[in-house]
């Protein structure tokens, strides 16, 4: 069952941030978008910005989990997937799966791109499972995002 109960942003600290609202309904974002993006989807370019309150998956899961419960995180947030993951570090022992939003180029400034990503969720103990087709550059076809799935590796003492 899914449960939406609070609107914020997630980083990886608790505040406020200014997201950038896109003129499509996927493609808002904290980051500055590129104009790769922008060539690929024209319907995406920003048309304002809001401050959204801004919180940790650390400081917020303890309202929803307990310390038994296991998660399942799926991270769309537009380049800003490594700064959720820095925000659940605490947390991270209870993820048994994660699906990421991933970019193969850079498509917002300052994100992290797939091989980069794949060594950090690797290093925090997963595997990869599966990879999903996102976003692709509808002028050039040159696949540009991607949902990857990973779960926890099985523990090399089982």
């Amino acid at each position: 069952m899914w449960q939406i109960a609070l609107q914020t942003a997630i980083g990886e600290e608790n505040g406020e941030i200014e997201i950038q609202i896109a003129g499509n309904s996927q493609s808002s974002s904290v980051l500055d978008m590129l104009d790769t993006h922008v060539r690929a989807a024209p319907d995406s370019k920003y048309i304002g910005k809001e401050k959204v309150a801004l919180r940790t998956l650390d400081s917020i899961a303890p309202n929803y989990m307990d310390s038994n419960s296991i998660a399942f995180i799926k991270i769309d947030t537009q380049g800003y997937e490594t700064q959720v993951m820095n925000g659940a570090k605490k947390l991270m022992s209870q993820i048994v799966g994660l699906q990421v939003e991933i970019s193969l180029v850079p498509l917002y400034k300052g994100q992290c791109l797939f091989d980069e990503m794949l060594k950090k969720i690797k290093n925090d103990g997963f595997e990869l499972w599966s990879i999903s087709t996102v976003f692709s550059d509808p002028n050039t076809g040159q696949l540009l995002q991607v949902d990857a799935t990973f779960f926890r590796a099985p523990s090399s003492n089982s």
